[in-house]
């Protein structure tokens, strides 16, 4: 009882200092990346997916999120409040869309809609081995579970979910891996992208 205290005191510190320095999450794209190919931050609202170009021409979708609110479709109030103050068990999904999600309107793909989809140059090896990192993730079909809400397929992310590690500062790490450099408390889904 007393760690749950302690971290629920931590994730209302952590709201406090959000509230008072300001939310967003800067962004800095390098210019001129070698072998540069295009990816995108996908702003939902609450998180954000990172797509990413695959070598058969496709796109492939990455999620972050907490397993039973994703995986499982265990949402509402009281499992909000779980996954919100204290560790859970964390999963990453994975989709594939026939295009880019550019141009405005529904992607197919994406059934939660969008509010933003922000395209940015990175290298071509960097998202390779991303991509690869997060593809190993699901090597074990046993573990995937696919959830028709998000057009995702989610599998165990090996480091619990909660407040302070939570689908926005994972898709930042994701973001750091591209090269890209990342500034804020990456708390919410709010993102301000300038190039280097």
């Amino acid at each position: 009882m007393a760690r749950s205290v302690r971290l629920a005191l931590l994730a209302s510190l952590a709201i406090v200092v959000a509230a008072t320095s300001g939310c967003a999450n800067h962004v800095t794209v390098p210019e001129d990346p070698a072998s540069p190919t295009r990816a995108y931050l996908v702003n939902h609202g609450r998180h954000a997916s990172l797509v990413l170009p695959d070598p058969d021409g496709q796109w492939r979708r990455y999620s972050h999120g907490e397993w039973r609110w994703y995986a499982l479709d265990e949402t509402g109030l009281f499992r909000a409040m779980q996954a919100f103050l204290w560790p859970t068990r964390a999963t990453i999904g994975r989709g594939t869309l026939s295009r880019p999600p550019e141009g405005g309107g529904p992607i197919p793909g994406i059934p939660e809609g969008y509010i933003e989809a922000i395209p940015f140059q990175v290298s071509q090896s960097r998202v390779m081995a991303l991509r690869q990192r997060l593809d190993g993730h699901f090597d074990n079909a046993d573990t995937r579970q696919y959830q028709p809400i998000y057009a995702l397929e989610f599998v165990p992310y090996p480091q619990d979910y909660w407040f302070l590690h939570q689908s926005n500062e994972v898709t930042a790490d994701w973001l750091r891996a591209l090269g890209l450099e990342v500034r804020g408390l990456t708390l919410f889904s709010d993102w301000d992208f300038q190039s280097d």
